[in-house]
């Protein structure tokens, strides 16, 4: 999960949020300006959503513009809502800052759209993946035909754990926080050195077949500035660091923990599986190998990574304490004496 940058909807794209939810309306296209998510391009259906998926869409982007959709299937839910799909659209030409503004913007444009009819979330960065074939394309990637809703997909794969769990030290467990798959012994190990400070970077990941959690990376020679290299950009991944720094002239090491999680590049059963097993992960680090993790962080890829990141993280500045100014009362019963003149 990308952090949250502060910038909420304004009064007028809320009310057209409404507009949107009461199914009038075929697209609407969200961006950011002056710090604010605004509604621009909207219209009302003309034809079936695919037909008017390419005569609709694709007119509105370029190749440096950044910007949200929200497009309106023909389907409806069991409330007889419509289903939405959620575009994030971020070019690989647009400027950097947008690309990391928008990334982080997206959990707070979706939350305030409504997550229970969006049925599919699609990170693009070119018009192509707009087209109707672009979406077929991405829809037969994710093995989904129409794809279930987050809460579908979590219920699903929740119900398969308990159809497959049993009772054991080596077998997974589901509960309403997540699912346990058991972790390889390699990783429990690396987790002891990583916690004696014989190492400083330990990297698991899941195997989604055998159900179970893997070491994937072990290194003494990891720091602050070499961390970000280790994150691969197709799959999700745990990542144990321990973050040797100065803060306030103390020298300090912290244990973080970091979820990196590649979006649309990974499949659905690894995001959804990376997820809920994460708690039950950290559990384990924190409660049976007694690893104190200071800061749990959630993020798309590794590129923002850096020591000045990390300090963020791990020590958020304050603002400064600033007492309020009191004036001093005036004398009792006594007249203030004229200044002196120069």
């Amino acid at each position: 999960m990308t952090h949250q940058t502060g910038i909420e909807a304004s009064e007028e794209l809320k009310a057209k949020i409404s507009e949107a939810l009461k199914g009038s309306l075929r697209f609407l296209r969200v961006t950011i300006e002056n710090e604010t998510l605004v509604p621009k391009e909207s219209a009302i259906p003309n034809q079936t959503w695919e037909s008017d998926l390419d005569s609709m869409i694709p007119p509105l982007l370029n190749d440096k513009t950044s910007c949200y959709l929200f497009y309106r299937l023909d389907e409806r839910n069991a409330h007889q809502n419509y289903l939405w799909v959620f575009f994030s659209y971020i070019p690989d030409y647009s400027p950097v800052r947008d690309k990391m503004v928008y990334a982080a913007t997206k959990a707070t444009i979706r939350k305030a759209f409504s997550s229970g009819v969006i049925v599919d979330d699609v990170a693009a960065t070119s018009k192509e993946e707009l087209t109707l074939e672009g979406y077929k394309k991405h829809m037969e990637s994710q093995k989904a035909a129409p794809p279930l809703t987050e809460t579908e997909e979590q219920l699903k794969l929740l119900d398969e754990a308990e159809k497959h769990s049993d009772v054991g030290t080596t077998t997974r467990h589901s509960h309403l926080h997540g699912i346990q798959f058991p972790i390889q012994q390699a990783a429990l190990d690396a987790l002891r050195e990583l916690k004696a400070k014989k190492i400083t970077y330990v990297q698991l990941s899941i195997d989604t077949k055998a159900e179970e959690i893997l070491l994937s990376q072990k290194d003494a020679g990891v720091d602050a500035s070499t961390l970000h290299s280790c994150f691969p950009d197709g799959s999700p991944r745990y990542h144990f660091f321990l973050f040797k720094h100065t803060h306030e002239g103390d020298y300090q090491e912290s244990f973080l923990f970091l979820y990196s999680c590649p979006g649309f590049k990974s499949t659905i059963k690894e995001r959804m599986l990376y997820s809920s097993c994460k708690e039950p992960l950290i559990n384990v680090a924190e409660d049976q190998l007694e690893i104190n993790i200071v800061k749990k962080i959630e993020l798309d890829s590794g590129e923002q990574v850096n020591e000045s990141y990390l300090m963020d993280e791990v020590h958020p500045s304050k603002a400064a304490y600033r007492p309020k100014f009191m004036k001093p009362p005036p004398p009792n019963n006594r007249r203030r004496s004229p200044s002196p003149r120069r």
